[in-house]
Formats: C-alpha cells, structure tokens, sequence
C-alpha cells in the first residue's frame, strides 16, 4: 500500500534540512516525460485539495507536553482538534496567532518561542524543545521610569499631528449581568498597576519627546454615563457623542492613557467602553487585557485583598532599550543597501484629486470572501505552495496595483505585529504595547498570466526581508540614517489574523478592529463608539488595506482619501 504521508515525512527528514521537506504529496501513476526522456517538469500537476495529503492521518497526542500543546493550537486556530503531525501554518497558523500560543502555552507552564514554533512547526517537533522554566528576564515588580521611545512611537509623534492625545484604539462589551461601577474601577485600576505601559507618560524636553511610566495611575479610570431617559430612537446619537468625549479626553502628559466609559441604558442593559492610547496598545495587546479586565473584576467582587495575574512577561521598557542596542549594530546596518533599494522603486499612485488627506475626508470600502474559499485559502494554499495567507494577500495585492498604476512593481508598507525575536532573554508575548513594525516592500504584477508563479516570487521576495522588516524602523528612526530620496509608499497592507470576532477601530498606522469573545462578565461586540482619532489628523497613506478573517470570513477593509480617490476607482 501507499505510505502515509507522516510515514513519509519521517523518511524524508532523516536525510533532508527541514526547509527541504516537500509540504505536500500528490500521488502519480507515471511521471511526465518529454519526447527526449526527460522529466516533463512543466505537466507535474499544481497540489490542489483534491491531490494533497499532506495533513496525513490523525495523530493522538502521547505525551502531557503533547496534550497541552494540540490543545492550546486548537484553542487558538479555532479547530476541532489537532494531531502531534499536524503542520500549524498548514492549519491556518500565522506569526499573529504563534504570539497567542506561546503567551496561553506559558500560561499552562510549556515555555516555547515564536522562533522555535517556526522552526518546529508540528506538535511532535515542538514538544521536545520546549521547557518547564522561562529563561526570560521579566519583572514582576512596578517598572517605572524613563523609557526611550521605540520606532513607531517615534514615528507617531515625530509626525507632530495637530491632536496628538487622540489616537486611540477602542473596544466595546456588552455587559452579560450587572455592573458594579466601583468594582469596575478596582479591576481597571489593578489592570494598569499590572501592565506598565498603560501608566505611560510622553512630554517634549528640549524639542525632543521623552517617555516615562509613571509609578502609579491615581486618575478615576471609570466614567459612568447615564442613559436610562434617553429615547430609544436617540440612543444611538446619544452613545456616539457622548463616546467621542471619551475618546478625546486622554491626556499624553498627564494620562491615564486608558479610560472605561460604563453607560447605563436602563432595561436594555450595559455597554462598556474601553480606550486606550495607541502609544501604548496594538491588537496582540487586546486579548490580554480583556482577559486580565474580566479576571481582576471577578475577584474584586468576589473581595479578594489583592487581585491576582498571570506572570508578567519581560518589560515593555526592557524591549525599548534592546531596539536602541539593535539599532546600532553592524547587522542591522548592514541592510540599509536592502531598504534603499526598496524605497527607491516607490512611484506616487495616480490621483483623481487634489484634495486633503485627512482622516475627516477618508471613506472606506469593504470586502470578503465567504467561508468555503476562505478556509481554502486559509488550509489549502499554504499547504499546496508551502506560503502563508499573507503571501497569498500580498500577491493580489500586487497584481490589482500594478494593473491599476501601469507599472512593473508597487511598494507597499507592510505593517507586521513586530514582536520578533531580539534575544532568548525577552519574551514579549504577554506584554501590553506598541509593538508594531513597518517596512516596504516591492509587490510585482503577475506575468503572462501566471498566478502560481506570481505567489512564488511574492514567497520569495518576502522570505529576502531581513528580520522580518524590524531593521527597517530601527535604521530610520533610531539612528542618523538617511533612507532613499524616492516617493514614500502610498499604500499599506496589514493581516491582522484570525479572530472570532471583526477587527476595531481604524487607528493607525492602519485598521487593528478587536471586537468579539466572550470573557467573564463581558462579551465584545462587533463596531465601535466615538470617534477613536482627530479629524484634523493627517493620514499618513492614501490606501490602506486591512485584513482580517472574522469568524471564518476573510475580510478586507480599503480605506482611502475620499478627496483624493472616488469610491468607483477604489471598487474598481
């Protein structure tokens, strides 16, 4: 009989490096010869989902390692269970969701790194790499004082916004049983005094921005709106004003940096409102600290002296300080011939318009594929070319602009979660902040119609970034480097991930929506409240294209200058 393909992958990876270890297996009667005898490589068939057996048969785990890993991927990848062969990124895994399984394996006392989960992508590879102790350096006291900034807060602030205390992210929770306001305002507090990023403050010394956390958040986090008299039919303009006061109350120097608007609507129950400066908050942040708000409320109302949290991973300060010793190294100045190559491909997009760029005049068009096609894109693709859902993104991207602008290649801003690995002492897979990382990358067309080869070449080009773009932001805003004189790229990308819920807020650089779970005594809802930044802010790309797979649908959010691009040209 046919062996299996686990049968196989053994046998091949005795004798062959791991990246050599074919990703699928397609059965042949014969192999396709040329007239002459030799292998016809151009008739092999494409590995589709009717060829492929590549996620084998169903392996049980064997091991209590084994048994908390299947079940912490499975718990994260949304699947009904997961074999110890079972290839994470063949199963809709991304470098977003390996974050979410290091942080909940930690939790379950398995220590393993993004950079092991990539190295050894099945259960079986994994478990016997991982450990029982943390070799991380975190400090589970209050971390407080001077921080430098990191790239993209540099790049944030550096912009000199004329509002620059909005520019938040949001979340929304419908309220499953009463609220207790006071309670509300022990778990928000102890939520701060636990993530040390929150209690952030940015002031200007001497023209340049400093950051500094404070030792304590003495401010009321908790605002409670009444809405019981308020009309049904006025509800809705009613929460939106009153929301976007929240929104732009923080305060950069004087914090907090977070705030939680309780509103009350009488019988039809409770709505939270949780905003969070985007200088300390990205969307790997959010889980944690929905968890953490939904844990420290129950034990407050259940009166314990002092709420209790999962172990702090390393500092948020701690990382600052490694991109500044990064920054300045022979390795990371070594790609700057990299990036000035990249930028000086970047072409200005064709405008219709010559209007403001302003968030007050962006409008946004959405799409999505339906749940069929998306999880053949999420299982089938990157099991069948060995890619990620985001080299498939990237490649469409690339093939609709090229079409549209009439040139060979498009640079494009990829925004990446940027919690890479900076060390075996950091693991940042818990901790709450601005981690985002953005570099360029130049997209090419697809030629002669040729769609697989186009993915291939995007795999490629991907895979050539070094460090997975980090060096980028630490050239250009940590050190005296001078990037190219070419047109800054227009357009920007961002796969946000799977969630079970849409993603939140367009709060730059692009959309990270968080919306969904149930946790505790809260359960996210779908939207947001206010408005979560300026109006008068400037955008810093004309088209920005976010992406998400919400509830087994992949969408895709294309937000652009309104004044500057009609709606017909960005649906074309």
């Amino acid at each position: 009989g046919i062996p299996a393909v686990s049968d196989l992958r053994d046998h091949v990876q005795r004798s062959l490096p791991a990246f050599m270890v074919p990703a699928a297996f397609v059965e042949l009667a014969t192999l396709p010869l040329t007239p002459n005898g030799k292998l016809d490589r151009a008739a092999l068939p494409q590995p589709d989902g009717e060829r492929v057996a590549s996620a084998g048969e169903y392996v049980a785990p064997r091991t209590e390692v084994e048994q908390v890993l299947a079940e912490v991927w499975a718990q994260v990848l949304g699947v009904e269970r997961v074999g110890v062969e079972d290839n994470f990124f063949e199963l809709g895994g991304d470098s977003i969701s390996s974050i979410r399984v290091v942080a909940q394996a930690r939790e379950l006392g398995i220590h393993v790194t993004v950079a092991q989960l990539f190295d050894h992508q099945t259960v079986a590879g994994l478990a016997p790499v991982a450990s029982s102790e943390s070799t991380t350096d975190a400090e589970q006291g209050l971390v407080v004082g001077e921080f430098p900034l990191t790239p993209v807060q540099r790049w944030f602030l550096e912009r000199e916004q004329p509002e620059p205390w909005h520019f938040n992210q949001s979340v929304v929770l419908q309220a499953t049983a009463e609220v207790d306001a006071d309670v509300l305002r022990v778990a928000a507090q102890a939520v701060v005094e636990q993530h040390d990023a929150l209690r952030s403050r940015f002031v200007r010394e001497g023209g340049e921005w400093v950051g500094r956390v404070a030792a304590a958040e003495p401010a009321d986090l908790v605002s409670v709106i009444d809405a019981t008299d308020v009309q049904a039919a006025d509800e809705p303009a009613f929460l939106e004003a009153r929301a976007s006061e929240v929104q732009a109350g923080l305060d950069l120097a004087e914090g907090p940096l977070l705030r939680v608007a309780l509103f009350d609507l009488g019988e039809r129950g409770q709505l939270l409102l949780m905003v969070v400066h985007h200088l300390v908050v990205d969307t790997v942040s959010w889980p944690v600290l929905l968890e953490d708000l939904a844990s420290a409320y129950e034990q407050a109302e259940r009166g314990v002296v002092r709420v209790e949290f999962p172990l702090k991973t390393s500092s948020f300060s701690h990382w600052a300080r490694r991109l500044g010793e990064l920054a300045v190294s022979p390795e990371v100045a070594g790609e700057a011939a990299h990036w000035r190559e990249v930028e000086a491909a970047a072409e200005p997009l064709p405008r219709e318009y010559e209007g403001a760029n302003t968030v007050a005049a962006a409008r946004r068009v959405s799409v999505a594929l339906d749940a069929g096609r998306t999880e053949r894109l999420l299982r089938e693709v990157p099991s069948a070319f060995r890619t990620q859902i985001n080299d498939v993104l990237l490649s469409a991207l690339g093939a609709v602009f090229t079409e549209w602008t009439g040139s060979a290649s498009v640079v494009v801003d990829v925004e990446g979660h940027g919690r890479e690995d900076v060390g075996a002492d950091i693991d940042v897979s818990r901790t709450v902040g601005w981690f985002t990382s953005v570099h360029p990358v130049a997209l090419r067309g697809v030629e002669d119609g040729d769609l697989g080869a186009l993915l291939r070449r995007t795999k490629e080009d991907l895979r050539a970034v070094p460090r997975k773009g980090l060096g980028y932001g630490l050239l250009r805003h940590l050190t005296d480097w001078t990037p190219s004189t070419g047109a800054a790229a227009e357009v920007s990308f961002n796969y946000l991930g799977q969630s079970t819920q849409p993603a939140a807020d367009d709060a730059g650089p692009r959309a990270e929506r968080t919306t969904g779970e149930r946790r505790g005594l809260f359960v996210q809802l779908p939207g947001a409240l206010g408005a979560f930044q300026s109006p008068q802010a400037e955008r810093s790309h004309l088209v920005e294209v976010n992406s998400q797979v919400v509830d087994g649908r992949l969408e895709m959010v294309w937000t652009y200058g309104g004044e500057v691009f009609g709606e017909a040209t960005v649906r074309g």
